[in-house]
């Protein structure tokens, strides 16, 4: 795998390691309880992530496609880092308070058993598309993130990363203030 999506990939797959260590242990019970009314359960988190990472899998695979039949898919030729790709957006990612559009707004009875199978399916999935785009310019290729902007491919899943350790915080915040 070319050195910039390598080093993608292992930002994302050590955030989803991080991710499911802070559920490993916690029992099934307050893994579907909420903290208060208007807030999310861990399985809805944990749904909400299957459900953003399983678009990105999808989006990564269209794009690229779309960008190799209209022959405007270019070689990757750098080896840059990418992990610094979305320090612009730091602050909308790591602080605002945001709501999630509809289409990936979690089951409110989501399994949390299903939840984390669900985050394995999608895994593979990101790993396929990421398989699929190797060697190719992803930061040529770029759509349009609803509340971010305008994102490359490169970008998209360096966000993903930090998306999963935003919501691991909420996660972690989540069982630390569940009722007794």
């Amino acid at each position: 795998m070319h050195a910039r999506l390598a080093e993608a990939m292992d930002f994302v797959e050590e955030k989803r390691r991080e991710l499911v260590a802070s559920v490993e242990g916690v029992p099934r019970a307050d893994l579907s309880r909420r903290s208060a009314d208007d807030a999310w359960s861990v399985a809805e988190i944990l749904d909400h992530l299957r459900m953003v990472e399983s678009g990105v899998a999808r989006l990564i695979t269209k794009r690229v496609q779309q960008a190799r039949n209209a022959g405007t898919a270019k070689e990757e030729r750098s080896a840059d880092s990418v992990l610094r790709c979305l320090e612009p957006y730091s602050l909308t990612l790591e602080s605002q308070k945001l709501t999630a559009p509809d289409a990936v707004r979690p089951n409110p009875n989501a399994d949390p058993g299903d939840a984390l199978e669900g985050l394995a399916v999608t895994r593979q999935a990101l790993r396929e598309a990421a398989s699929s785009a190797d060697g190719v310019a992803l930061g040529e290729i770029k759509h349009t993130h609803p509340i971010v902007g305008e994102l490359d491919l490169y970008q998209w899943l360096i966000f993903l990363g930090h998306h999963e350790v935003r919501h691991r915080k909420q996660i972690e915040r989540t069982l630390k203030s569940l009722p007794k």
